[in-house]
């Protein structure tokens, strides 16, 4: 029996950061002297300080000289006060032009407000407009996203270049900038076997900035160069050495990044973890002929013809299936989802379960880019929650029809499960998915197979109007509400008129 699909919890991705609501700062005394002035780090001050309104008791910054002139602030003034913001071993070339580069002071008999003239990254991109978000540009870094330079920037000054808040030189995510964040690595690289080139920084591998070639690793990854060429600026393919630990196959042009991990593994050389039989026995043969002319030659020819050979169970269920996957009739057949030797994943699944399908899938890895709110479990978890990764009886291959679908995880019916610590089993133990990573998600008031019940007693939840959840739901990602309202509405009436007329 296939073990169950189990839902990732530790998302691929970097967290989600969310917009302040706007960019102005009222600080006073030590408060002012510590962060007022932050030309595009007003999330930190704003997450310290909370954003009030007028109304609320808060520390006020201290009335701003005048100019000479008469008009507007005394800039100049502000280093009375917040001398360290110019001095550190790198400082923003902002801050060398003056105050007023980034900020404006509001200033009446009330209070002052020290207000940043342009919120969030378009302060940042009016000057480095050259990392301002394109619309192609789909696995962008997330904190350039997500409307968040200062996550990683000091907009003042910094002991590091680049003016980075932390070094990303450490093992440590307290001390690492990029291991804060990613999660995942921060793992790999307290492994037994660690790749040396990760105390040389992350920077002697990634450009943080860098996401073309669309969809390639080398812009999924922030890659500084494509594979191989990366690994050979410090490995030497051409020593005896390396020919023999890799039986004499033609490796100069080689993902390395196929049986290696470039953070760190349990396995000696890298290996990933989880490997493929033949290739973990060194049974190359089983798959390769001698290799001619330097190139790598199959046996079978055909990928998917040689893979089938093995697990002949996927060929019968293809040949039974109503709906096959897409990629399982493309020339490369299962090695565009797996990889033949070894991976960071189970199944030996070449990306993170959410990842893999964004390669391919561009119109939700835009969604996932794009859509304030994203239904988590495509996201955060598994979309093999929802769908079958091979074959299905119903169309884009669901696990179940529409309503039996939804309800599987927002029906009454599973209330419990999602109560009770660990694992929750779904579609007759085919999906396992924690149940802490669903921890908030609304239980509808009806269980599977009911065709009335939401979002009213009386409303009608299947046949003709509406005839399922999706005639009001987005099933991934919206920008109206959490809802996921098909209208796209931050409330449910403009959907309601579309029949109630």
């Amino acid at each position: 029996m296939t073990p169950p699909i189990v839902g990732a919890i530790g998302s691929p991705f970097a967290p989600s950061f969310s917009r302040p609501r706007d960019n102005r700062l009222a600080l006073s005394g030590l408060g002012m002297i510590q962060a007022v002035g932050a030309a595009a780090a007003s999330v930190f001050v704003l997450l310290a300080i909370g954003v009030g309104s007028p109304s609320q008791d808060r520390p006020q910054h201290p009335p701003v000289k005048q100019a000479v002139s008469g008009t507007g602030a005394d800039f100049n003034s502000c280093a009375e006060c917040h001398d360290s913001k110019a001095t550190g071993t790198v400082v923003h070339v902002a801050v060398q032009a003056g105050c007023d580069a980034c900020h404006t002071v509001e200033q009446d008999e009330e209070e002052t407000n020290v207000v940043l003239s342009q919120p969030g990254n378009d302060l940042c991109f009016a000057c480095h407009e050259d990392k301002r978000p394109q619309s192609a540009q789909l696995f962008l870094h997330w904190p350039v996203r997500k409307d968040r330079c200062t996550a990683c920037h000091e907009p003042h000054s910094s002991p590091n270049a680049h003016l980075l808040r932390r070094a990303t030189q450490s093992l440590e995510p307290a001390t690492n900038l990029c291991l804060g964040c990613h999660n995942e690595i921060a793992a790999q690289v307290q492994k037994p076997v660690k790749h040396a080139a990760i105390e040389a920084g992350c920077d002697s591998c990634h450009i943080t900035h860098k996401s073309e070639p669309a969809g390639s690793p080398e812009g999924s990854f922030h890659l500084a160069k494509p594979q191989p060429a990366l690994c050979l600026d410090c490995h030497d393919v051409t020593t005896p050495e390396m020919a023999k630990a890799h039986l004499d196959q033609p490796i100069a042009s080689a993902r390395c990044s196929e049986c290696h991990n470039p953070h760190g593994s349990d396995r000696a050389k890298l290996l990933n973890n989880f490997v493929h039989v033949p290739f973990g026995e060194k049974q190359c043969e089983v798959c390769h002929a001698p290799a001619k002319e330097g190139r790598i030659v199959l046996n079978e020819g055909a990928q998917r013809d040689l893979c089938i050979a093995c697990h002949s169970d996927l060929q019968e269920r293809v040949e039974k299936a109503k709906f096959t996957h897409a990629a399982l009739r493309d020339k490369s057949g299962c090695v565009a989802c797996h990889s033949p030797h070894a991976a960071t994943y189970a199944r030996q699944i070449r990306r993170g379960p959410v990842q893999l399908c964004l390669q391919c899938h561009s119109d939700l890895a835009r969604a996932r880019a794009e859509k304030t709110f994203p239904h988590r479990p495509v996201f955060e978890q598994n979309c093999l929650i929802c769908h079958s990764e091979h074959t299905g009886d119903l169309p884009k291959r669901l696990r179940a029809e529409v309503n039996t679908l939804c309800l599987e995880c927002h029906g009454s019916q599973n209330a419990a499960k999602f109560r009770a610590a660990g694992q929750v089993k779904l579609f007759g133990d085919a999906v396992a998915v924690e149940s802490a990573a669903l921890a908030g998600m609304r239980i509808l008031a009806i269980s599977a197979g009911a065709t009335r019940g939401h979002p009213y007693a009386a409303h009608p939840v299947a046949g003709d109007n509406p005839a399922n959840c999706l005639t009001c739901h987005l099933p991934h990602a919206a920008n109206g509400s959490a809802k996921l309202l098909v209208t796209e509405s931050p409330t449910s009436t403009p959907l309601c008129v579309k029949c109630h007329k």
